[in-house]
């Protein structure tokens, strides 16, 4: 590790301490316990015997030959040769904070600084080395992280999915925090929970149940999070399911995004587009897929079809982002398998589908940015 980065840890470390208290990093990590997050779920209605559910039933499960541990193990998920990644450029040359009506910077997984009609949102931020509670053990990055907390320009509102580590990042949100006063933090019902724990003051949290809409002055504009649902789980240590896990639906007073989070595939994303879409924009999971776990992760084909499923008729407008990929190491498919499979799925089905590289950023409005004049900069990485 560079001296820099040591640097920028040590100082995350240090927020960490002044906001959240003193304790073992690693423990207070692990976020709220059951009696923390209970006044903060009991009334939900998503929730069976105090713990939370997907819509659908579990898929069948599918045998093992006892390959994964040995097919993790070998790490194919690595990419063959560096990956480019580029210093995001978050504001216009000669302006301080130039915000635009839409635009969106991948961060890498499923990070994203979206702008919406002059309002910047922040999605699942993780900008640590480590998706998990320890420096030491946890998926590394397979690049580094295009910026630092401080290297963030102006952010109104961090976007949460659920609290697995690879979306909520202690260290990144308590940073955060710290040295922004001015965030709000909107999450699915229960993860505020954890966010108090470390110290963020209730009234900068907002949480939402799948079908509630919050509607939130920010920026000067009125700008609405719908709590979609999504098939997944949650939970950051044995504990599963204490928390909801959630896809967004955000609008603006001009244009719209949908965020994925994490998920499998579930027609309830026909209805999000129905009733909350269509979308201008859409960031959907595309990797970390398996067989043997088909209910938490779309493939990319899928990913193709919740496009559609959001885009409505407007799909030749719409406009898709890929993210949960090349960024951690979490199944057992090649680096670049993702992109690989998702590109002729989309153009089979007339989506138009822009992927930068990490760093980049993208004017969907102005159909410019990275990514758009090097399409294929991820094959040199392959």
């Amino acid at each position: 590790m560079s001296s820099a980065a040591s640097a920028t840890r040590q100082a995350a470390g240090g927020a960490a301490t002044k906001l959240a208290g003193t304790g073992v990093p690693v423990v207070r990590a692990l976020g709220a316990g059951r009696e923390q997050i209970r006044p903060h779920v009991q009334d939900s209605p998503h929730q069976r015997g105090g713990r939370f559910t997907n819509i659908e039933p579990p898929s069948p499960p599918v045998e093992s030959d006892g390959s994964l541990l040995r097919d993790m193990v070998r790490r194919p998920g690595r990419p063959q040769r560096p990956v480019r990644v580029l210093t995001p450029a978050f504001t216009l040359p000669g302006f301080d904070d130039a915000r635009a009506d839409l635009a969106a910077t991948w961060l890498g997984h499923a990070t994203v600084l979206v702008e919406l009609d002059g309002v910047r949102i922040l999605t699942d931020p993780v900008l640590s080395r480590r998706c998990s509670p320890s420096e030491l053990v946890g998926p590394a990055r397979l690049h580094p992280a295009p910026s630092t907390v401080a290297g963030l320009p102006v952010v109104d509102v961090v976007l949460i999915s659920h609290d697995h580590y690879d979306h909520l990042d202690y260290e990144t949100v308590v940073e955060i925090a710290l040295t922004r006063p001015e965030v709000l933090f909107v999450a699915p019902v229960g993860v505020g929970a954890h966010l108090q724990a470390w110290g963020i003051a209730p009234e900068r949290i907002r949480q939402a149940d799948w079908g509630q809409a919050l509607t939130l002055p920010v920026a000067g504009r009125s700008i609405t999070f719908t709590c979609c649902p999504a098939r997944h789980f949650s939970g950051r240590f044995l504990d599963r399911n204490l928390t909801q896990w959630a896809s967004w639906g955000v609008r603006g007073p001009a244009h719209s995004f949908f965020f994925s989070g994490d998920s499998g595939f579930t027609e309830r994303f026909a209805e999000t587009g129905a009733t909350v879409g269509p979308f201008d924009l859409t960031l959907i999971a595309i990797g970390a897929y398996d067989p043997l776990w088909p209910d938490i992760h779309l493939n990319p084909e899928e990913a193709i079809t919740v496009h559609r499923m959001l885009s409505g008729s407007s799909v030749g407008d719409a406009v898709m982002m890929p993210i949960h990929w090349g960024t951690f190491n979490l199944a057992r498919h090649t680096w670049s398998d993702p992109v690989r499979r998702l590109l002729p799925s989309a153009q089979s089905e007339a989506a138009a589908v822009l992927i930068p590289p990490p760093g980049g950023r993208i004017d969907l409005i102005h159909r410019s940015g990275d990514g758009l004049h090097d399409p294929s900069w991820w094959e040199r990485s392959a």
